[in-house]
């Protein structure tokens, strides 16, 4: 038999540093929630498998935030504050709160499978206006408040924390909760938060898991070496000037490697550079900071080698040696990696564990002996998957450990076991997402943060170069500074990304800053008091102008002939992750008094794989249910029509009619006849797309909830629409 694969896998965990340091205020929960969720599951589920093998990377800020919860008294999380309130004691304002904020779970997995969290959403209503929060409050009782603090923190309890025995009965309950079952809740969590490091701690005791680091306040280390790092990969890109801060990217990594060593009594061997940002400067300095391996992404890898073959070439680690020093690194298998983050909780989880095998199997087969890295969010998929993750976890484990093609590794054991034998004469200067460092720097709102910082900075050298400063305040400021370069402010900067708390990101990073000067002594520029951040309107779903007419022949015939179609906005539909690869670049509906048209625009990286095996699903649901379903047979025009099917009695979906009006080429057109979807003239209808590989769902558009139109009659003039 030949030699297994090495599976090594790393979850990495991080959250920014809401702590304000000053006053003891954390403005946002997510420490505390994801405490109770990601972080303990992931041990649990260690814990269940004791022969399974991985890495967990803990930013160290976020290991300094769960501590702070344990041992500072000062603590004011807002969140808990409002929660632990009496719900009779409430104000206006809190309950307004309440209204806006305790509704911010994933509705799909963790609002709807409880039906008394359910009803407080449909009290509440979806419209998150200030005058329907306010219209809200007013349908609310002092129970309904009560109920409502209690769902809150429970939807974020994972599968771990709801097996709890404290915990089922509320659960069965579901509504009219006590102050006194409200109390429980809160306890458990915070019992749960100060379990969370121990927890970590036991796992690396146990030589199985691996803990691995990050920089300190988990800054973008290139761009903080300076500019001219920046422009190798972004050479037309608008920079906000020219600034070096290569002392600051030296101290992000000595102090998270020092406060890793004071926490869990070793150093560490490996770091999960943040974003996977890497530049040649970088290894001098991770290597002087007894660092033996680092991560990034294989895009990284294919730009480092002259003629790099993906199959050939990803599947091992690699010797980089920079300037004298050298440092063990892993390329991320991009693909694998999206499909645990994104791909699979679309999906039931023993065939996402079957899809997930099947891939590993075909590596194995072509690379004995070889090294597969799988590296992801540790934190943020698990609010997507129905059972945050329980049964695909488990089934994967339980695969793993058992299937002898694989071994399950920590990164340290890959690298000890199968020292890197090729040596990387270039290290491509990127980050994994598109292997530059745009999502940080080059937009307007990116390019004024960095601009402020580097104006806070040039004011903390000259105070520092006064000597009038004492020690401590000059440390208290720096330490402000380094807060102020985490990743995480300039993340939610511009359009990549967006989130209901970008107003909050922004009063954050600018806190920060207005931090330093007030360690210094100084009054607070006025240039800190006007937001970086503009709120823009966020419309993810477009309606239709007016009645279309499109040519179906797969084609963009004309420009105009989709000019008044309805979209989807795939470019917004982005937050706290990043999907690598985005099945649609653009997707159109719309429709004249008999028919529905749907335009499908493939991305490029579909264009380039051909979108092999690729099909495309279509739900709809007005009346009754209809599903269709076609190959993304792109530039072979072959796909003229296709069966729709409807489920009969016992649950089969049969046909009940054929369209012909389908076709592929460039893109994918659709007519879809009223007729057969059985709805008539001002009747709701629903529809989503999946983009299917067999019965593995690679994408859905729209990625959550349902497109709904309003099917026109005689008098139409306008749509109504919503998802």
């Amino acid at each position: 038999m030949s030699e297994p694969l090495r599976v090594a896998i790393l979850w990495h965990m991080h959250q920014p540093y809401y702590l304000d340091d000053l006053t003891g205020r954390v403005s946002l929960p997510w420490v505390r929630l994801h405490a109770t969720k990601a972080y303990t599951d992931l041990t649990t589920m260690l814990q269940r498998h004791p022969e399974m093998a991985c890495t967990i990377n803990v930013v160290p800020s976020l290991l300094a935030q769960l501590q702070a919860y344990d041992e500072r008294e000062d603590i004011q999380d807002d969140f808990l504050t409002v929660s632990r309130k009496e719900a009779d004691e409430l104000d206006d304002d809190e309950k307004l709160f309440l209204m806006r904020c305790f509704f911010m779970s994933n509705w799909d997995t963790m609002v709807k499978r409880h039906p008394g969290y359910t009803r407080l959403l449909e009290r509440r209503g979806r419209a998150s206006d200030p005058d329907s929060l306010r219209q809200a409050v007013e349908r609310f009782s002092k129970q309904d408040l009560l109920d409502l603090q209690v769902w809150f923190n429970l939807s974020w309890f994972g599968f771990a924390a709801l097996h709890d025995e404290r915990i089922a009965p509320l659960l069965e309950k579901g509504s009219t909760f006590t102050e006194v079952e409200k109390n429980l809740v809160l306890d458990v969590q915070a019992e749960i938060l100060g379990e969370v490091i121990p927890g970590w701690r036991k796992l690396l005791d146990g030589s199985k898991v691996e803990i691995s680091t990050s920089p300190y306040y988990h800054p973008i280390l290139p761009i903080l070496i300076g500019t001219d790092i920046v422009r190798r990969s972004m050479p037309d890109a608008t920079l906000p000037g020219d600034f070096s801060f290569f002392e600051d990217a030296k101290a992000q990594i000595e102090r998270g490697v020092a406060y890793y060593r004071e926490l869990f009594g070793r150093a560490p061997v490996g770091i999960w550079p943040s974003e996977g940002s890497v530049c040649p400067e970088l290894v001098p300095l991770l290597a002087d900071a007894g660092l033996k391996w680092m991560a990034t992404d294989e895009a990284v890898l294919m730009r480092s080698l002259a003629d790099g073959q993906r199959e050939h070439d990803l599947y091992q680690p690699y010797r980089a040696l920079m300037n004298g020093s050298e440092i063990a690194v892993f390329f991320r298998d991009r693909y694998l990696s999206d499909l645990v983050g994104f791909t699979y909780s679309k999906n039931p989880p023993e065939i996402a564990v079957e899809s997930f095998i099947g891939h590993l199997g075909r590596i194995a087969k072509n690379n004995p002996g070889g090294t597969v890295s799988i590296i992801l969010d540790g934190e943020n998929p698990w609010e997507y998957y129905p059972d945050s993750g329980e049964g695909f976890l488990n089934g994967l484990f339980k695969h793993l450990v058992q299937d002898d093609r694989f071994r399950p590794v920590s990164m340290r054991q890959a690298q000890e076991e199968a020292p890197p034998t090729r040596t990387l004469s270039k290290l491509h200067s990127g980050s994994w997402i598109n292997a530059n460092y745009g999502i940080w720097i080059g937009g307007p709102e990116e390019n004024q943060a960095w601009t402020v910082l580097n104006r806070t900075r040039g004011a903390l050298e000259l105070a520092e170069q006064s000597g009038k400063i004492a020690p401590e305040a000059l440390q208290e400021a720096y330490e402000q500074l380094y807060q102020a370069e985490g990743s995480d402010w300039f993340w939610w900067y511009d359009d990549d990304f967006n989130s209901e708390n970008d107003e909050e990101f922004d009063n954050l990073f600018r806190r920060k800053l207005a931090n330093v000067y007030h360690a210094l002594g100084q009054d607070t520029p006025a240039f800190l008091d006007e937001p970086i951040h503009v709120t823009r309107e966020n419309i993810l779903i477009a309606q239709p102008l007016a009645l279309i007419q499109p040519t179906i022949d797969g084609q963009v015939t004309e420009f105009y002939e989709w000019t008044d179609a309805g979209y989807i906005d795939v470019s917004k539909t982005r937050g706290s992750m990043h999907l690598a690869k985005n099945t649609l670049q653009a997707f159109y509906f719309g429709f004249d008094r008999d028919n529905l048209y749907l335009r499908l625009d493939p991305s490029e990286e579909c264009v380039m794989q051909g979108a092999q095996d690729l099909h495309v699903r279509i739900h709809l649901c007005g009346q009754a249910e209809r599903m269709l379903q076609f190959p993304l047979a792109l530039g072979q025009n072959t796909v003229t029509g296709c069966e729709m099917t409807a489920p009969n009695d016992q649950g089969v979906w049969e046909s009940v009619g054929k369209l012909d009006r389908v076709r592929v080429d460039d893109v994918a057109e659709i007519a879809i006849p009223f007729a057969l979807l059985d709805v008539r003239p001002g009747q709701p209808l629903w529809f989503v797309v999946h983009i299917m590989k067999g019965e593995i769902t690679e994408d859905r558009f729209p990625k959550n909830g349902r497109v709904l139109i309003h099917v026109p009659d005689e008098n139409y003039n306008s749509i109504n629409w919503s998802v």
